[in-house]
Parts: C-alpha cells; sequence; structure tokens
C-alpha cells in the first residue's frame, strides 16, 4: 500500500536500492574482495551481504574474517579491506541508475519545502561525496553514514533537526532499515522488490516496489 505522504514534514531515506540501484553491484565487489579465498567463501561472502544489506562494510568484514576464514582481523587489514572495497564499487555506484522515480520524488520533496535526509551503512565522507557526484546533495539537509550505525543516526537527526517522530517517515529495503525506524517511532515504507530480499516475508503497512507511482 502506498503511504499519504502528505502528512509527513521530514523523508529519510536508505541509499543503495532506494535511491540508487547499486544492490548487485556492492554484491560482486564483495565476492571479488574475497576471491582470493576461494570459490566457496567468495560465493558465502556474496549471499550473506544480500542477506544484511543494511549492515556497515567493517562489521562485515569482521564477521568474515572471524565465522569464515576463522582469522584474526585487526584495524591495518579492516582499512586495507577498505580501501579495495571503494576502489571496486565507488565509480560504479555514481554512475548506476538510479531507482524508478526516486529522484524525481525527491525533487519535489524539496519544492514543497520538506526536509529530506540520506541514513546510509556507507561510510559517512564516503557516502557524501557519492551523493554530491551524482549531483543529488542539495536535495538532502544532511547525509549520514557508518561508522554509526542507522538507529543511532536516525535517532541523532530527530534529535539535531527537532523532528517530531511522527511527522517522519522512512524509506528503506533493509533489515537494519525497519529496526531503526521501528526503534525511533518513525512510520516506515519498505522499497521491496526483485532485489531487495530481507524484507520480502516481514509484515509491512507499507511498501512500494519503487516511486514511480508517486510521480504520476
Amino acid at each position: 500500500m502506498k503511504p499519504d505522504i502528505s502528512k509527513y514534514k521530514a523523508f529519510f531515506f536508505d541509499f543503495d536500492g532506494v535511491i540508487a540501484d547499486t544492490v548487485n553491484i556492492k554484491t560482486q565487489a564483495f565476492g571479488e574482495l574475497f576471491r582470493e579465498h576461494g570459490r566457496d567463501i567468495s560465493a558465502k561472502v556474496m549471499e550473506h551481504h544480500r542477506n544484511n544489506g543494511g549492515v556497515s562494510r567493517y562489521e562485515k568484514f569482521r564477521h568474515y574474517y572471524k565465522y569464515l576464514l576463522k582469522k584474526p582481523i585487526n584495524a591495518a587489514l579492516i582499512n586495507k579491506l577498505d580501501k579495495g572495497y571503494s576502489r571496486l564499487v565507488f565509480s560504479q555506484v555514481v554512475k548506476a541508475a538510479a531507482i524508478k522515480g526516486a529522484e524525481k520524488f525527491i525533487s519535489g520533496l524539496k519544492r514543497q519545502g520538506k526536509d529530506s535526509f540520506v541514513i546510509s551503512a556507507t561510510p559517512q565522507q564516503e557516502i557524501r561525496k557519492i551523493v554530491r557526484a551524482r549531483r543529488l546533495a542539495h536535495f538532502f539537509r544532511d547525509t549520514v553514514g557508518s561508522p554509526r550505525n542507522k538507529t543511532e543516526n536516525l535517532r541523532r537527526l530527530l534529535k539535531k533537526y527537532r523532528i517530531d517522530p511522527k511527522e517522519a517517515v522512512y524509506f528503506g529495503d533493509a533489515k537494519s532499515d525497519y529496526e531503526a525506524a521501528k526503534d525511533a517511532g518513525v512510520d516506515f515504507v519498505g522499497v521491496v522488490n526483485a532485489k531487495s530480499r530481507e524484507l520480502r516475508h516481514r509484515h509491512l503497512t507499507c511498501s512500494i516496489k519503487n516511486f514511480g507511482s508517486f510521480n504520476r
């Protein structure tokens, strides 16, 4: 069911899979990053990523080393993996197609004087560079990312900009998005399509495949 957006003053958006069609790009990048450890490990890494799309890459690196590779990991190795991953994805994410109707929907919110925000699991400096490179920064009042998780970032934005949770809505395609919205008392709209695996079996009050229906 499509929500009535007229009642909201603040709009929060995940980025990957909600604004830009980047889910497969990042899945393949994780697989490539761990390919040196063999096909089986690479496949397990990609499967884990598909099922945990809203978790920061740093948490995933630690998980893969502890549970898949069963090896220790330190800050220097995390930094090396981070840089390698960024090299694999940055230019592709900047060039990726937008989710249908997303940019038109967000620009419409701007014209109406609504506040929009990006909350991503991508490192904050990187997601801000991506949003600027895609020429979207002027549509958002703020863009935030890791190392804080989405629950922490949503709560901080609500407090910083004095937003009443009852007047806010969160668009996301991952379990972490849903949980952040629920924790903060913010309405949630799931972006559920062929690539958004995490929310398919969750009972959602409101869900959409893309933003096309808002722009008619």
